[in-house]
């Protein structure tokens, strides 16, 4: 199956060591987007070459998929890069984020490059991949709020 990427971003009012820091805790994943239940990690702040495994669900229609997916950190650089690789036994992804000061306030750009793989793939452009928009989107605006509120 082919790789697909999607990028969304957001101007959140708070400093980009601000976003970067939490952004950067997947055990704080499940405070804002909605697919991430839980996280373990080895330490905090992550550093680059550190594992850790987190629970992801997503509920489609008919079927609610929950896995365990082991990752790695490929890069961190503190209010500038940050990203990571894993694979589950349903899918392989990169989560990257970058951080751009404006001003008071942070462009924050994630991306997300995934493959799915097995039969749910073949149902990626018209199942998966419309329900990892919404929640793309969805996440980053829980994330501004959070960010925002304090």
């Amino acid at each position: 199956m082919a790789e697909t990427t999607l990028t969304n971003e957001i101007l959140i009012a708070a400093p980009p060591e601000k976003v970067f820091d939490y952004v950067s805790r997947p055990d704080l994943w499940h405070e804002w987007h909605p697919a991430s239940k839980s996280a373990v990690l080895p330490r905090v702040p992550l550093q680059r070459g550190d594992a850790f495994g987190e629970i992801i669900t997503v509920t489609y229609p008919f079927i609610k998929i929950s896995r365990k997916t082991e990752y790695r950190v490929t890069l961190s650089e503190r209010a500038k890069v940050w990203e990571v690789q894993g694979s589950s036994s349903l899918f392989s992804l990169t989560i990257h984020y970058d951080f751009f000061s404006e001003g008071a306030t942070t462009r924050f750009r994630r991306t997300l490059t995934y493959r799915v793989q097995g039969l749910l793939g073949w149902f990626e452009p018209v199942v998966v991949r419309p329900k990892m928009r919404r929640q793309s989107a969805f996440a980053l605006s829980n994330l501004k709020r959070k960010l925002e509120a304090g």
